[in-house]
């Protein structure tokens, strides 16, 4: 037998292990489910993130990736193409020389608005039956978790 000796969870432990499998369950499903309601507008999943994070004010690259918890190096593959496929440009960033900011095109706020008018009918199919108490339970745990991170 090894000479490291392996402690148990405890209880909390083991429940938040637990809540982490299905946290990344869910992540997958949820990954493939925005792929079904963009794929008619020739988005995928990672696109549509990328397009909401700009929905409010373009931002340079780097912050898209800090407010989302990603890799600047994968939030510029995706804002590339997104630029290729006509969903957003690149702009002079007043705040920097170099970082350009990121900008939704007519295109693009098209797609995202009609992608967000899917999600409205989806989210209200998924969510019907569940507790608003619930959900915002769950939110607050989620959300707990995250600043211990």
């Amino acid at each position: 037998m090894s000479e490291v000796q392996h402690k148990s969870r405890t209880s909390s432990a083991e429940a938040f292990t637990q809540l982490i499998l299905e946290v990344f369950q869910l992540n997958g499903r949820l990954l493939a489910a925005g792929d079904q309601l963009t794929k008619g507008l020739g988005l995928s999943s990672a696109l549509w993130q990328v397009l909401g994070a700009i929905d409010d004010e373009a931002l340079p690259v780097s912050q898209i990736a800090r407010n989302m918890g990603l890799t600047r190096q994968g939030v510029l593959r995706t804002a590339n193409a997104l630029e290729k496929k006509g969903f957003v440009e690149y702009q002079d960033n007043p705040n920097h020389q170099r970082a350009k900011l990121v900008v939704l095109t007519d295109n693009g706020r098209e797609s995202l608005d009609k992608v967000s008018a899917l999600q409205i009918e989806w989210a209200n199919k998924i969510a019907d039956g569940i507790g608003e108490d619930d959900l915002n339970a769950a939110i607050r745990t989620i959300h707990g978790l995250y600043e211990r991170l």
